[in-house]
């Protein structure tokens, strides 16, 4: 947590520089503040009461600058998509699409090193934004959108149908990769910050198979089914959609039980509370996915084909609407007394991908990568195959899988 040390230093110039007004120091450092809570708690655990606290303020001087809450959550993300953007209009002056990239990957590791020191403001956990709603969450996706395209021109020109839909794909999975790293890369020294920024790009890069591969993945998850008539399967199936599409705060029982034609006493009967609600969602995802290696295994799959099979039945799931797997990162907007045990299925998940790709590597179809950092870039990329699902029905589901697929195994600079 910035110490108030460290919180005036860090609101104490602009982005030039130049010397901030009174009345700008006390709104940088009322950001900060609210910026470390709702990054620790989600939008729905950060109050007026405790930005104000933190600060060793009364509530009254926090409403002098925000009146409400929704306006303070809102500057929080038009604070982190401004300086998103100036770091992607200085990644985008080098000369290659490689040099981009890897100055995109140089300056939001330094930035995130700065901000462990207290040296600056993080950067806002985005997905949180899927909990607005109106004009607020409009306006806030346009300037995500600006983003998106900058990251995208770092390839270069989006100028045919086929190039853009491919072009959009690496820009979600890069952006992905950027945005969840801000989770795992507390487990590192900073002094260790540029060789794992040189291992993930080198990832990214060159992908992780030894050579291109002519086999196609074995269909998995053909046996996986959920009675119609189950209630409770439907508020799980239901809430895993939700929590994608609006996070945390926007997912409620009520909504889950209009959606479903059901009483709320239909998901009582099942669970005690909304958290239980989630934290079953967390467990089945994961189960799916363990599910899933089991299936490959026991029809004889070695590692590789095991690998990538699994990840390409996961693309399928996320780019379905019925039933996706439930976002890695929707762990970051919950409250900390039910945090634990979602970061502790991510970290599983993690495990579960390094372990077939370190099986891979003795087979001899694997790079000798860092399993865990190719572990979660391929996390990264089914987590956000479900935000590019219009992406997806533009074209033949197979071919979606396989281009995401390409990214991983061959590098997001590889033609499809």
């Amino acid at each position: 947590m910035m110490t108030d040390a460290k919180a005036d230093s860090a609101a104490l110039e602009g982005p030039s520089g130049p010397p901030l007004s009174r009345f700008e120091r006390q709104r940088g450092k009322i950001l900060d503040a609210a910026t470390m809570l709702l990054n620790q708690r989600g939008i729905a655990g950060m109050t007026l009461q405790e930005v104000a606290e933190q600060l060793g303020l009364k509530t009254t001087a926090v409403t002098y600058y925000f009146r409400y809450k929704e306006q303070l959550v809102r500057a929080v993300f038009e604070d982190s998509l401004q300086r998103l953007k100036e770091m992607v209009e200085q990644a985008g002056k080098a000369d290659t699409p490689r040099a981009r990239v890897d100055q995109y990957l140089r300056i939001h590791f330094d930035h995130y090193a700065a901000a462990m020191q207290g040296k600056t403001r993080p950067l806002a956990i985005l997905s949180e934004m899927r909990a607005l709603e109106g004009d607020a969450r409009a306006a806030l996706m346009q300037q995500y959108q600006a983003v998106f395209r900058g990251v995208r021109a770092f390839f270069g020109p989006a100028d045919t149908a086929a190039r853009k839909l491919r072009l959009t794909a690496r820009t979600q999975m890069l952006n992905e990769v950027v945005f969840w790293s801000a989770i795992w890369l507390k487990q590192y020294d900073v002094g260790d910050f540029d060789t794992v920024r040189r291992q993930l790009f080198d990832i990214l890069d060159g992908g992780i198979a030894t050579r291109p591969s002519r086999a196609l993945p074995a269909a998995l998850g053909t046996g996986e089914a959920v009675a119609a008539g189950d209630s409770y399967s439907q508020f799980l199936r239901t809430a895993t959609r939700l929590m994608n599409e609006v996070g945390y705060r926007g997912t409620s029982i009520d909504r889950i039980a209009a959606e479903l034609n059901l009483t709320k006493g239909s998901f009582y009967h099942h669970l005690p509370t909304k958290d239980e609600l989630i934290l079953q969602c967390f467990r089945n995802s994961y189960q799916r996915l363990r599910d899933l290696r089991e299936q490959a295994r026991k029809a004889g799959l070695d590692a590789w084909e095991t690998l990538i099979s699994v990840i390409a039945q996961a693309m399928k799931y996320q780019f379905g609407e019925d039933y996706p797997l439930l976002r890695t990162t929707a762990f970051q907007a919950l409250p900390d007394s039910v945090r634990q045990i979602p970061y502790e299925h991510a970290q599983r998940t993690t495990l579960l991908f390094s372990g077939l790709l370190v099986d891979s590597v003795r087979e001899g179809a694997a790079k000798n990568v860092n399993p865990l950092l190719a572990s979660h870039i391929i996390m990264s990329t089914i987590n956000s195959a479900s935000d590019i699902r219009s992406w997806a029905a533009k074209q033949d589901r197979d071919d979606a899988v396989a281009d995401c697929l390409s990214a991983i195994t061959r590098g997001i600079f590889h033609p499809a």
